[in-house]
């Protein structure tokens, strides 16, 4: 299996956050446990369709 670079990944995530809407990247950093699950759900979902997409 390889790995990818860890600036790298930090790059993909970082893309990914700035393609979300406003509110969805307040609720990452809420103080509310709901919110932020699921802005983490919403950010892991953009992620594994963006990669699915290259492949």
């Amino acid at each position: 299996m390889m790995t990818a670079h860890p600036d790298l990944l930090q790059a993909v995530v970082l893309a990914a956050i700035v393609s979300m809407p406003d509110h969805s990247k307040r609720h990452l950093v809420s103080k509310v446990q709901e919110r932020r699950e699921k802005a983490e759900e919403a950010l892991t979902a953009r992620l594994v369709i963006a990669l699915s997409q290259r492949s």
